[in-house]
């Protein structure tokens, strides 16, 4: 199983930082994915909790920053 940190960023802010699964097949190097939470802490827990669930389900969606207009030019 996954393991991840919470880091305090504000009043009730919380950074989430966990590992996403496998290393980068062209780098070889971990990926790493950081999630802002706006909450308590106990509910920053339970996100990350849920979150490296997801990664160890494989259910986790790997963020992009590629758009969908980007992807079908044909629409819009």
């Amino acid at each position: 199983m996954s393991s991840g940190s919470i880091t305090r960023r504000g009043q009730r802010s919380w950074r989430l930082k966990f590992e996403a699964g496998d290393r980068d097949a062209a780098t070889g190097k971990r990926k790493t994915r950081y999630v802002t939470f706006k909450g308590t802490k106990r509910d920053a827990q339970r996100e990350l909790i849920r979150l490296l669930a997801e990664v160890e389900n494989g259910t986790a969606v790997d963020p992009s920053k590629v758009t969908v207009a980007r992807i079908s030019p044909g629409m819009g």
